[in-house]
């Protein structure tokens, strides 16, 4: 038995390699042959083990000892030197058989995970060590030692070969292994409720609310939260957290109010209502909500549901939604060996699809109750235009960017009898969140826009959101007893029963949403001290993290991204700050937004004053490009507050809020007004060409009068309204002359980035087209396959003749013995 101190390795040999060491080196190993000479199979291992590392360790003792063997203590390698010296042999060179194994070792994936998985040794570290051991096999192997090595075949060359490289970088990359370990840790994220101790130290459990819109689940789970000493509900909408907040404070419930950009404190409050980004994992209660918990595999904000279910620590954790994620919740529940409980939900009223669609396909045919959904915010316009000039009703609007006050205004405004706003027109957002008295809803259509400035694909409304709108009709609080759906175009029907017929236990969420918390993002940078850029910390993490893949994925951070490029160079700003910056709710799809983020990162960066620098015009708006102006507006007074919470110790933000959030109410009431100037349209249709006298006119008055019947949107019109919304900057240009210079900067990067992600998809485009053939090419293919019919006919037609021939003369037939 060999056995190398200081490292333990630990090899056997027999006699005949004891012999040749002992020819190669007699004054370095002082030998003693053991009995059992036949045990080894790792015959070159002690040579190649001795010969290499001899010439490396510093004053290393290597101890031989066999058996009844004689032991020997040497100094390595000062009587390797020595001995060489004595004798004048040169470095030996390797031979081919040996160079073939090294090669062959340095390409081999098996050989490299091995290292990785049982030394933390990765692609760096195995192959600087390789490139080292290689060098030392070059100056110290003897051709006995080689001869050995060249026995054996590759897969035993290579353990050996391993088992050196693993001892070698353990000596010499000790630190760098030690940094691949705490860099592995931090990348691990298989297991991510072991990321919240204070949740797991609690014998939770979990009991899910499932059933479909307008069954009861989340009136059950606030009733038992306002039942316990206290409590949170998490909602994904502020509008929700605004709801739950006012009922609860009015039943005696005395709760708080908590959102990224708003906090309401209400003395001697046990129960909060927030959004589910900004659940607090520290506060202990006894009764948690999470509603809408199908959107944990949500593809941006799935995260946030992932880290709510898994940290929140509470006695309690009532999850409300559909029966999509049922499975998934009961699987993490058995992850953290919690207690689960599923409690089902019928609707209390039934939903019908009318089959004929809308009569006459024609908006004059709405009725009270009825809300029309349709996925463009240039399409609401344009319907609400057509709808206000062929009706009496007026028609409240609701959609995702306007803010959460005004879209409450315009829902009391449909739910009041008295106010004369009859119908709704709205997006998906009417979807959740809003407590509305709707009889019938009507999808304009059953598809919709999807992706950025350069992705965007038009898709199907997946059967899970048809299900959710649609449910909306006929509440248990309204004054239909039935709801009912139905599309504009009867064509269309087919599809929605489709969707609706869909099982929600079947459309299941197979997966979770996830994303790194900022502590192990910090952790993963330290250890790569030369990566100064945000954006490349952020593509390796993302790389190189190892994840549950059947049961998590990476939620998208395009809008993240975005926001890094842009901060991520101006100097003065730590990783936590950029990360604050990268994390604030600035949509890439504005460029003012993001420039006002740039303008106050600038700021924050300088240790300057970060003022809000904006100021409300006298007028409400008239038009549409009027209205996302201040939209706009106030979406940048929201990411003031957003940050105003999150740099507490800079004194212009914190001293500015109460003026900020005036301002942000103040343009909600402008947003409210403009709602209603774009009602007070005219009662002749927009939608009628100019009438006049003469044949000609009439047939173009018949031809309106149709489309008006029809309740077609004239498409010059929406063409007249997107082109308005893409020259909105023109509207209001006061509000943003504080980020003149950022916006013409965010509008030369992302133009940037467009045309590159244009130029990937043609260059994409151009790999997967088929090469068209040059003329050579396609004249002798052309030549080919005329040779190839040819040489087909001139075969039929000899087989066939000697088919013939063989008859005639009674000989066997081609084929036939």
């Amino acid at each position: 038995m060999c056995t190398y101190h200081p490292h333990h390795l630990i090899y056997k040999y027999d006699s005949a390699l004891t012999r040749s060491l002992a020819t190669s080196c007699p004054d370095v190993v002082p030998l003693a042959v053991g009995e059992d000479s036949a045990a080894t199979t790792a015959s070159a291992a002690s040579i190649l083990s001795y010969a290499s590392l001899a010439s490396s360790w510093d004053n290393s003792l290597i101890t031989i000892d066999s058996g009844n063997c004689k032991a020997a203590t040497i100094e390595a390698k000062m009587k390797l030197e020595k001995h060489q010296q004595e004798r004048a042999i040169p470095p030996p060179l390797l031979s081919s058989r040996v160079s073939y194994f090294l090669r062959s070792f340095r390409r081999n994936a098996a050989m490299r995970a091995l290292a990785l998985k049982d030394a933390h040794i990765n692609d760096e570290i195995f192959t600087t060590s390789l490139v080292e051991i290689s060098k030392l096999l070059q100056s110290s192997l003897s051709p006995e030692a080689a001869a050995a090595l060249e026995s054996l075949e590759a897969p035993h060359a290579h353990e050996i070969l391993l088992k050196l490289l693993i001892d070698h970088a353990q000596k010499h990359h000790f630190q760098a292994i030690e940094s691949h370990k705490t860099s592995v840790k931090s990348l691990d994220l298989r297991h991510p409720h072991t990321w919240f101790p204070i949740a797991r130290s609690l014998q939770r459990k979990i009991i899910y609310h499932a059933g479909p819109t307008n069954s009861g689940k989340t009136f059950n789970a606030l009733t038992a939260m306002r039942g316990a000493i206290s409590g949170v509900y998490c909602g994904p909408l502020r509008l929700l957290a605004m709801e739950v907040y006012d009922s609860c404070n009015s039943d005696g419930t005395f709760c708080n109010l908590v959102t990224g950009q708003e906090r309401r404190d209400v003395p001697g409050a046990l129960h909060t209502a927030c959004t589910v980004e900004m659940a607090s994992l520290s506060n202990r209660v006894d009764v948690a909500i999470i509603d809408e918990i199908q959107m944990i595999g949500d593809k941006t904000r799935g995260f946030a549901w992932t880290r709510a279910l898994l940290g929140i620590p509470a006695s309690e954790i009532h999850v409300c939604g559909d029966a999509s994620a049922v499975h998934l919740v009961k699987w993490l529940a058995d992850q953290m060996n919690e207690q689960f409980e599923l409690k089902t939900y019928d609707r209390f009223t039934p939903l019908l699809v009318e089959p004929k669609g809308l009569k006459q396909k024609s908006y004059s045919f709405v009725r009270p109750g009825d809300c029309i959904v349709a996925f463009s915010r240039t399409d609401i316009f344009a319907i609400k235009e057509a709808l206000e000039a062929s009706t009496r009703f007026k028609a409240a609007v609701i959609y995702g960017a306007l803010p959460p006050e005004v879209r409450r205004r315009q829902a009391r405004l449909f739910n009041d009898p008295e106010s004369g706003y009859k119908v709704m027109v709205a997006s998906d957002a009417v979807g959740m969140g809003l407590n509305l008295n709707i009889g019938r809803v009507i999808f304009h259509s059953l598809h919709k826009w999807e992706g950025g400035r350069s992705d965007k694909k038009k898709v199907e409304v997946s059967p899970s959101a048809v299900k959710q709108i649609a449910g909306r009709a006929g509440r248990r609080s309204s004054n239909y007893k039935n709801g009912k759906t139905t599309c504009v175009d009867s064509d269309n029907i087919s599809l929605l029963e489709r969707h609706l017929a869909v099982p929600l236990d079947q459309a299941a969420t197979p997966r979770a949403g996830l994303a790194p918390e900022f502590e192990q993002f910090e952790a993963f940078s330290s250890q790569r001290p030369d990566t100064t850029l945000f954006s490349t910390l952020l593509k390796e993490f993302d790389s190189q993290a190892m994840l549950h893949s059947q049961k998590y994925f990476f939620c998208r951070q395009k809008a993240m991204m975005e926001a890094v490029s842009l901060v991520e160079s101006i100097p003065g700003l730590s990783l936590k700050d950029i990360y604050i910056f990268a994390m604030a709710p600035a949509s890439g799809g504005d460029p003012r937004i993001m420039a006002a983020l740039l303008h106050w990162a600038k700021k924050y960066a300088q240790g300057m004053p970060c003022p809000l620098d904006i100021s409300p015009p006298l007028q409400a708006p008239r038009t549409a490009d009027q209205m996302r102006a201040l939209e706009t507006a106030h979406s940048i007074v929201t990411l003031w507050l957003w940050l105003s919470y999150r740099f507490t110790e800079v004194e212009s933000f914190v001293s500015n809020r109460e003026a900020a959030q005036k301002l942000g109410e103040r343009i909600c009431e402008l947003l409210g007004q403009g709602l209603e100037n774009i009602s007070a349209a005219p009662k002749t249709s927009s939608l009628e060409e100019n009438e006049g006298d003469g044949d000609e006119k009439s047939k173009i008055r018949r031809r309106s009068q149709i489309k008006k019947k029809l309740g077609i949107v004239n498409r010059e019109r929406v063409k007249q309204m997107q082109k308005s919304s893409r020259m909105s900057s023109d509207a209001y240009p006061e509000l943003f002359v504080a980020f003149e210079e950022e916006i013409e900067f965010v509008k030369t990067v992302l133009l940037a980035e467009k045309e590159e992600v244009v130029r990937e998809k043609k260059e994409e485009v151009s790999r997967k087209k088929p090469k068209r053939p040059t003329t050579v090419e396609a004249k002798a293919s052309g030549r080919v396959a005329k040779a190839a019919v040819k040489s087909t006919r001139v075969a039929k037609r000899l087989t066939k003749a000697m088919s013939a021939r063989a008859d005639k003369k009674h000989l066997p037939r081609n084929g036939q013995k």
